[in-house]
């Protein structure tokens, strides 16, 4: 099993939320977050009617995290990129993690390793 971290532009979030759906993913977590990287944005603020421009370093993101088998992780990066990938710089980072194992809290049911798969995981 790997962890796939996803952290991307807002605006593609519900694409990707979309995209995992139909492959067979629901057990997805979402983060609101703050990216500090190369991108830089100008924040337009108004105070007693006058606007002000901010330079910032810090640029609105989402994370998505959820459980693939690993015999399907090519393709779902692949699939990601596919819905998420721009014209432009900063589209976001894919991370790939190992699980060890994975223990539902209320069942006790254990997946150690890919040995155990369910749709839980993806696995259509």
């Amino acid at each position: 099993m790997k962890l796939i971290k996803v952290i991307l532009k807002p605006e593609k979030t519900m694409d990707l939320k979309d995209l995992l759906t139909n492959l067979g993913y629901h057990g997805i977590t979402t983060k609101h977050t703050f990216g500090y990287g190369e991108d830089k944005k100008i924040v337009k603020q108004i105070y007693r009617g006058k606007v002000y421009e901010q330079r910032t370093d810090a640029v609105k993101r989402e994370e998505l995290e959820f459980v693939v088998a690993d015999y399907r992780v090519k393709s779902v990066i692949d699939s990601i990129r596919s819905v998420t990938k721009t014209d432009e710089g900063g589209d976001g980072r894919v991370y790939v993690l190992p699980i060890e194992q994975s223990i539902h809290i209320h069942t006790g049911d254990r997946h150690i390793g890919d040995s155990t798969e369910t749709g839980f995981y993806g696995d259509i």
